[in-house]
């Protein structure tokens, strides 16, 4: 592929979404998109482009406004080369998951892709559109119980910030964007233009707290068993409905 080409990250968006899920790979691809040029001449330029499954803006889980002008996904023709599928409100993921018509185009575009990928719970609408059928995956940890419903994809031990299998690309909860992202680029470019776009956001974790994930946290603030089933109000039944539809 030379520079001459574009690449084009698609980033569908909707009602609920989780900011960070969002504003993470927007960032570090964009950054991507800006540095590569000197670093890596021969790679394709890339856009970033966000599509919205809902109305021309909407707004995050925690109500923030966004977007105004964001293309719908009914009016999108251009081929995806990466579709990065973002996690939100659990009421808003399972609203989607029974929408045929908004699933058939995550699984058309996720299958055409060079990558189809997810962060945090957006593996459940990967889940649900089909693009995860014999695939490993993860996601965030509280809804690993509900990834497991799906009975043909591998839900990998742990809970690791990403899992890479073939073109399936899922991350852990919500801040694991910031990891896979990185993993992308490097993936997609080079790890001198990773690490480059990784010094430019200062990007060093050095948390001051450490209960990131359950295997290190402790009560009060986790206690064993936690997470262990599909609670969420609804979803348990709505990947059952899901299942029922596709088979």
């Amino acid at each position: 592929m030379s520079a001459s080409e574009r690449y084009l990250i698609g980033i569908p968006v909707y009602d609920g979404v989780d900011l960070l899920d969002l504003s993470a790979p927007y960032e570090l691809f964009n950054w991507m998109a800006q540095l590569e040029p000197d670093l890596n001449p021969q790679a394709p330029t890339r856009e970033v482009r966000v599509i919205s499954l809902d109305g021309p803006s909407v707004k995050t889980r925690d109500g923030l406004p966004l977007g105004g002008n964001f293309p719908l996904f009914s009016d999108h023709t251009d081929p995806i080369d990466l579709l990065w599928v973002p996690g939100g409100d659990p009421r808003a993921l399972q609203r989607l998951m029974l929408d045929d018509t908004r699933m058939d185009w995550l699984r058309q575009q996720g299958e055409a892709a060079h990558f189809a990928v997810s962060v945090c719970e957006g593996a459940l609408l990967s889940a649900a559109a089909g693009l995860l059928d014999g695939y490993r995956a993860t996601t965030h940890w509280a809804f690993l119980a509900c990834l497991k419903l799906f009975p043909q994809i591998e839900v990998v031990p742990g809970y690791p910030r990403f899992e890479i299998d073939r073109q399936r690309i899922t991350g852990g909860g919500i801040s694991s964007g910031l990891d896979e992202a990185l993993k992308i680029i490097e993936l997609l470019s080079s790890r001198i233009v990773a690490e480059t776009v990784q010094l430019t956001i200062q990007y060093n974790p050095r948390p001051p707290v450490s209960s990131g994930d359950p295997s290190v946290a402790r009560p009060p603030v986790y206690n064993p068993g936690d997470g262990s089933t599909c609670s969420f109000p609804g979803m348990a039944g709505t990947i059952a409905q899901v299942l029922e539809r596709k088979a």
